[in-house]
């Protein structure tokens, strides 16, 4: 069960509120601010990437927070996952600098940042991902490389981006 400060770790993560995570962080520690002591639920890097809040990911990434940008969940879920999957290109950015692995794959899913991209088509994120080196040739469980994936969810702008 979530304390009322995880609640509002997520809360303010999720809105962006840069504030009011300094002060959590003041307040509890870093650690508590990270939110990374339980392997199924999602990090505050994790909820900021995914909802595309810029300045929060880059006070959680910075002291006093510090915190993983490789942080992975119990299926290998990192926050460049949550960013690509969400079309937040400027997100995916922050966390390459900042050492995110564009190769990661879930497990057992094994799907990559790319194939996370790929499945909605989100282009700018694809382009991101494969400027900072991100693998075609990476396969799913379903044996589909990130353009297979594409072309399964009939992405056809996000084909021709991981064609060319």
């Amino acid at each position: 069960m979530a304390s009322n400060i995880d609640e509002a770790v997520k809360n303010a993560a999720l809105a962006g509120d840069v504030a009011a995570i300094n002060d959590l962080a003041i307040t509890h520690g870093p650690a508590r601010v990270r939110l990374d002591d339980d392997p199924v639920e999602l990090t505050a890097l994790h909820l900021a990437s995914a909802a595309s809040k810029i300045e929060a990911v880059r006070f959680l990434l910075a002291p006093p927070v510090p915190a993983d940008p490789c942080a992975a969940r119990n299926n290998n879920f990192t926050p460049l996952h949550a960013a690509a999957m969400q079309c937040h290109a400027v997100v995916c950015e922050i966390l390459i600098e900042a050492g995110a692995s564009v190769n990661v794959q879930t497990n057992p899913q094994g799907y990559a940042p790319l194939h996370s991209a790929a499945f909605a088509g989100h282009v700018d994120a694809i382009r991101v991902l494969l400027a900072h080196g991100a693998d075609r040739n990476l396969v799913n469980y379903r044996n589909e490389t990130p353009t297979n994936t594409a072309k399964r969810t009939g992405q056809a702008e996000a084909v021709h981006v991981l064609a060319s």
